[in-house]
């Protein structure tokens, strides 16, 4: 059985997690629960669960400030969340696994297997640290952090020192400012969408670009562009119309 704690201001949402888990999720226990973030943190500390259910918005401090308060996050997350698109972008970027309210069954199960899978390598927890990262105040889009699975575990890298994702069947090989990268565990259109808000664009059906990497671009059937690590690649001719309106937007000219 998983030990678990539901930290959510409304009773209504605490009470229909617990029964969507006792129906989906039989071998999650939920060991105690609680509307604020003290209660929660004296929870946490005599009960020591091993996964944690958490409301990102409450009144009060919220999700984001009972994790800033742990010294030791011993326990893996599980976010549950409203719809908030900057909240939703971070929570993506650092691989954090999260529930959109209302919750839905399938969705329920799949995060909770990973937390398992996580709980069970006693893998450290990377993803909270960088979605930690990811919501610091003032902090834009580039500046964020990327928690990238691979075949090995994890790596977290600036958003900013992505060069270029290009699709290696259902992988994808991240191209870093340094010349190196590494390969990453999910299909490109993930990145595709994980990154949409983050200056990245689709040139071609096998490769996302970071438009703030462009040097060059080079009018043709599609075109090509030139990227700062001096890798040229192509846009395709489907994409072309969109991309040049979009570098137009980008870069004001």
């Amino acid at each position: 059985m998983i030990k678990a704690i539901i930290v959510d201001d409304e009773k209504l949402s605490r009470n229909t997690l617990k029964k969507l888990l006792e129906i989906y999720c039989p071998d999650v226990e939920v060991i105690a629960e609680s509307d604020n973030v003290a209660s929660a943190t004296i929870q946490v500390m005599q009960l020591q669960p091993e996964l944690v259910f958490l409301d990102v918005a409450m009144p009060g401090k919220n999700g984001i400030d009972f994790l800033k308060e742990l010294d030791d996050i011993k326990f893996e997350v599980i976010f549950v969340t409203a719809h908030d698109k900057y909240i939703l972008q971070a929570i993506r970027l650092a691989a954090v696994d999260y529930l959109q309210k209302p919750v839905d069954g399938q969705q329920l199960i799949t995060a909770v297997s990973n937390a398992a899978k996580r709980i069970i390598q006693k893998s450290a927890n990377y993803q909270v640290k960088t979605l930690l990262h990811n919501m610091q105040p003032k902090i834009n889009q580039q500046e964020m952090q990327l928690c990238i699975p691979s075949l090995k575990g994890f790596q977290v890298v600036q958003v900013s020192d992505v060069i270029f994702c290009e699709a290696e069947n259902t992988y994808t090989y991240i191209h870093f400012k340094d010349n190196k990268k590494t390969l990453a565990s999910r299909p490109l259109m993930d990145y595709e969408l994980l990154l949409e808000d983050s200056l990245f664009f689709r040139i071609h059906k096998s490769t996302l670009v970071n438009m703030r990497h462009i040097k060059e671009y080079q009018k043709g059937e599609g075109g090509f562009v030139t990227m700062t690590n001096g890798k040229q690649l192509e846009v395709s001719r489907r994409k072309k119309e969109s991309f040049v309106t979009k570098m137009k937007e980008v870069f004001k000219y």
